[in-house]
């Protein structure tokens, strides 16, 4: 199973494309936020536009919350994730 992991990272961002494909509700922003590369330069990736909310559920586990709960050992090399606490 391939998943994302969602540590809590202050920003996370997801490509407009795989979110519309993948049928996540996108909400409008407000206001877009630029986005500058390194060099401040513009990003050709335009704007951020839209507001998606995600949650992952993993064997009965849901997100951020059973992360702090479970504290999994997560082995990037292997590309695993263990829940050793259930």
């Amino acid at each position: 199973t391939t998943a994302l992991l969602d540590s809590g990272a202050f920003s996370c961002y997801i490509d407009q494309r795989f979110a519309q494909r993948h049928e996540f509700k996108m909400t409008p922003l407000n206001h877009e936020i630029r986005i500058l590369n390194a060099d401040a330069s513009s990003n050709k990736g335009s704007a951020i536009t839209h507001h998606v909310v995600t949650s992952i559920l993993i064997g009965g586990h849901r997100s951020t919350e059973s992360l702090l709960e479970h504290n999994p050992r997560v082995d990037w090399e292997h590309r695993e994730v263990t829940f050793s606490r259930c």
